[in-house]
């Protein structure tokens, strides 16, 4: 057997991409069995064929950054930390049952050639002192088995509980559900640290032998990592399971309403209680509903065309999609009331747009200033396609697989900036984790492209993380764009629940590299997703401590119901009590208001700063 080796292993690495690892190996390494030894952050893992609310407590682990995801074998839900080491083996033979028992066997020698005593019990229980220290499950891939064997070293216990404890009553599913049962420590029983472990537990299995990954191979890997790390994966994954409403509704009568749900969206659905029925409510009423996803919008539109009263006396549309959404959106105040499109400049510049085939944040993030830009000609050109590889819970941009870059889009940008008169154009992109520079070069031709047909033409940057890597950040920097942003969007504590890939520090660090390549840096963020006071004081010290001085903060829309909610609606007097603040922490251009994005009043920001 064969240890895996990966350069620079001991970096962040998520869940995803160590069950990314396993399948690339089993699925191209065919020589020999294979094993790795690995560690995590805090995260809970789900089996296949679990339903995430029944085993997690996810407001929880979104407050205390604990990752949820899921795994392709099946068994309960663990929870890993730094404490806890995780043994992956690939292995030849597709025998699940037979390997199953000889790796099991395997992870015991590992503690016994330390001095601890181990014995299996039951089908993958792993047993030190009379307590459970480590558990397995495997799952068949490209005709070989993959085993995954979690080991507790010094795992914190209290957060364990509390992270796969669920805060709720348990929704009546058909997945498999977790058992409880008494943990141990390993390290309760030897002086040896775990990574000592670790180290031990390579020799004993694999000896010298080893195989290193390329960079091709991780390349390859990480394409793997995306699906498991998407939402669809660890969310869309889930069981059937029913979920029950009832309440009396003024009019009709008490109304139990019983869904039975899979990923999210109804495969049946019945009402009982004491409502007078008029009509066939399984052809006129639950035929419309089948199918339909199960949040307040899309059920919405299914009832559009449906004469509910005709079918239970006095029901109305309202009245049901409050039953079955009890918890409505906050009312919008008056100051966020939109201006409506019109003039003849916003009619010229969107006929700019169309005719070139060019995307903007203006139309595809329902920017609520589109029509007071548009009619000043201004606009944010979105390039890399529409089409974005992350799934932000904020975002209204299209998620999913993008096509390939057109090679035509810059020219045809830097001619739209040409006709449309900018002298202060903005930039921005979809996220392109799917590319190997990740759209940089895209980037640089972009901007390389306004520069040369509108050479006058100051141009600012939004750009993604491009996952911390700076030498794809100096690819763009070196076309030379006069302001550099990249949004911080929420605060510290947030950012695992609100962006789905962009890591709070990394953002930071991008932030400095920026003004460190002595470029202009700018960010932004957003209120009302639940931030406190203290937590908004703290963002402006760390986007100041990076020597960024240019900031745009507003007021978070939910753009649909599958979005994170509104939590709080901030007036006009507060923002403009953080903007003073601001000011007063040493940022020389900041923007705050209800309607402020990113690109508001962009033109602004590119002053001296000293």
């Amino acid at each position: 057997m064969k240890y895996i080796e990966i350069d620079n292993a001991s970096q962040h690495r998520t869940v995803p991409f160590w069950f990314a690892v396993e399948e690339y190996v089993a699925r191209h390494w065919t020589d020999d069995d294979y094993f790795m030894v690995w560690q995590v952050d805090p995260c809970v893992m789900v089996g296949r064929n679990q339903l995430v609310d029944n085993e997690v407590n996810i407001d929880f682990c979104h407050t205390n950054h604990i990752a949820i995801t899921r795994r392709k074998s099946g068994g309960g839900c663990i929870y890993s930390d730094s404490g806890c080491l995780l043994f992956s083996y690939i292995n030849r033979a597709a025998d699940a049952a037979s390997i199953f028992a000889q790796r099991m066997r395997d992870t015991a020698l590992t503690l016994e050639a330390i001095g601890v005593e181990a014995e299996l019990s039951g089908r993958n229980d792993l047993m030190v002192g009379g307590r459970k220290v480590g558990g397995a499950a495997i799952y068949r891939c490209a005709n070989r088995a993959i085993m995954h064997n979690s080991l507790l070293f010094d795992t914190d216990f209290e957060q364990m509980q509390r992270a796969i404890t669920p805060s709720h009553a348990k929704l009546q599913s058909k997945g498999v559900a977790s058992v409880s049962q008494r943990v141990g420590n390993v390290a309760e029983h030897t002086a040896l640290d775990i990574e000592t472990y670790a180290a031990e537990a390579r020799r004993v299995l694999c000896g010298s032998e080893a195989r290193r990954m390329t960079e091709q191979e991780l390349h390859e890997v990480s394409n793997l990592e995306r699906i498991i790390a998407s939402d669809e994966f660890i969310y869309g994954c889930n069981p059937k399971y029913s979920i029950v409403r009832k309440a009396r509704l003024e009019g009709v009568g008490t109304i139990e309403a019983s869904i039975e749900l899979k990923n999210n969206k109804v495969q049946a659905i019945n009402f009982t209680g004491d409502y007078f029925l008029l009509s066939d409510i399984d052809t006129e009423l639950f035929a419309h509903i089948k199918g339909v996803e199960f949040n307040r919008e899309p059920m919405a539109q299914a009832l559009q065309g449906v004469a509910l009263g005709n079918i239970v006396r006095g029901l109305e549309d309202e009245a049901l999609l409050d039953l079955l959404f009890p918890q409505k959106p906050l009312r919008k105040p008056h100051w966020l009331k939109m201006q409506a499109p019109s003039g003849e400049a916003y009619q010229a510049t969107e006929r700019i747009i169309r005719e070139h085939g060019l995307h903007t944040i203006c139309r595809s993030g329902l920017c609520p200033n589109r029509a007071e830009c548009w009619r000043n000609s201004t606009a944010t050109f979105m390039i890399g396609g529409d089409i974005c590889t992350r799934r932000c819970r904020f975002c209204n941009t299209l998620t999913g697989r993008p096509h390939p870059l057109d090679p035509d889009e810059p020219t045809r940008v830097a001619e739209s900036v040409r006709l449309m008169g900018l002298h202060y154009a903005v930039i921005t992109s979809v996220d392109r984790d799917d590319l190997p520079d990740l759209g940089a070069a895209h980037w640089a031709a972009s901007v390389r492209k306004v520069h040369e047909v509108c050479p006058r033409t100051r141009i600012e940057v939004l750009i993604p993380d491009f996952q911390g890597r700076t030498m794809l950040i100096d690819t763009v920097l070196q076309a030379k764009p006069n302001v550099v942003g990249h949004n911080m969007e929420t605060t510290r504590r947030l950012t695992p629940t609100v962006r789905s890939v962009a890591r709070y520090e990394q953002s930071l660090d991008v932030l400095r590299y920026i003004e460190e390549r002595g470029f202009a840096s700018k960010t932004g963020f957003m209120l009302g997703l639940g931030e406190t006071d203290d937590e908004i004081m703290e963002l402006l010290r760390d986007i100041r401590s990076t020597g960024c001085k240019r900031l745009t903060i507003g007021q978070y829309l939910q753009p649909t119901h599958n979005h994170l909610p509104v939590q709080r609606y901030y007036t006009p007097d507060e923002f403009n009590r953080l903007r003073v603040k601001a000011i007063e922490m040493g940022f020389t251009h900041a923007v705050s208001g209800p309607l402020v994005r990113s690109s508001y009043h962009a033109e602004q920001s590119n002053q001296p700063t000293e």
